[in-house]
């Protein structure tokens, strides 16, 4: 992880492109593009003892305008110095893996995978993705396992794992309760996400049988965003059309009502830089396991 954010992938032909040297790229000291009032100066160095929420959002007030389509954008929505760590610790502490979609599963990549691939390896996988793409639902983006890396007892500490424990902090469920008006959420899960030139995610509605979701989340960690980008999480009406759009942002969550008929659009393929996020849902069934205390998964197996 010593490279620069400097080289694009290769194209491949018929297919998207593939980054097999991520983990290398996002360690660079540049992840956004021109700076915004959004952007992130970190505080290396200057951990912070305790996450915060940024105490001037008032979730009642915000309620009544979430409530009119069931979703909204809340800017700077953790403490300055909250959102520079956690943006550190995504930016240069999180391994990065690859995930797609192919046929009726989807396909995870480690990180030592995604290093392994071969040029051959890379175009192969583009012109699956691709394919898929042109003949129903697909996604290409980079991601780590926050969720079931932390449920797992077997794997090892990481420093996202705070993140998972505060997003799960009575703080942050109640704020998203009461914006949402879903007060029987009992949990959020997670995973992190990198979306780098040529990823995308198309329409879906978050709905599935096997999990209770209320709500998605993404937490926005991307300083510096050009506005096209792509990138977008983007919601379509009934005509298909694009009713509202957001451009990724620097300390930002976006939230919405599950089913939401939304996509992310692709990442143009000259964009160096890389959309970072956490994202979710809330749900209203049980954890696998208890949140807070990882010292107690092993006991049980």
């Amino acid at each position: 992880m010593k490279g620069s954010v400097g080289e694009a992938p290769s194209l491949a032909r018929g297919g998207v492109q593939i980054n097999g040297q991520i983990n290398g790229q996002i360690n660079g000291l540049h992840v956004g593009g021109h700076g915004d009032r959004h952007g992130a100066t970190l505080r290396h160095g200057a951990k912070c003892a305790v996450f915060r929420l940024n105490p001037d959002h008032d979730p009642a007030q915000l309620a009544e305008r979430y409530a009119v389509k069931s979703r909204m954008q809340v800017r700077d929505f953790f403490e300055q110095q909250t959102a520079d760590e956690i943006f550190d610790i995504l930016r240069a502490q999180t391994p990065w893996g690859m995930c797609f979609n192919s046929g009726e599963r989807v396909v995870e990549l480690s990180p030592e995978q995604l290093a392994a691939l071969s040029p051959a390896d890379q175009q192969q996988i583009g012109q699956k993705v691709a394919e898929g793409a042109r003949n129903g639902y697909q996604f290409l983006y980079h991601y780590f396992p926050l969720m079931a890396s932390y449920f797992n007892p077997a794997g090892g500490e990481v420093p996202l794992f705070r993140v998972f424990e505060f997003i799960n902090s009575p703080p942050v469920l109640d704020f998203l309760r009461t914006l949402t008006g879903h007060h029987g959420a009992v949990w959020a899960d997670a995973h992190a996400t990198l979306y780098a030139a040529g990823n995308f995610l198309k329409y879906h509605t978050d709905e599935t049988p096997t999990q209770r979701r209320m709500a998605a989340y993404v937490l926005n960690f991307t300083p510096g965003w050009g506005r096209d980008w792509g990138g977008f999480l983007q919601f379509f009406g009934p005509d298909y059309d694009v009713e509202q759009a957001y451009r990724p942002l620097f300390n930002a969550l976006n939230i919405f009502s599950v089913p939401s008929d939304h996509s992310v659009s692709m990442v143009s393929t000259y964009v160096q830089s890389h959309r970072i996020s956490i994202t979710g849902w809330l749900r209203e069934d049980e954890p696998p396991r208890p949140i807070g205390d990882r010292s107690a998964f092993g006991a049980r197996g």
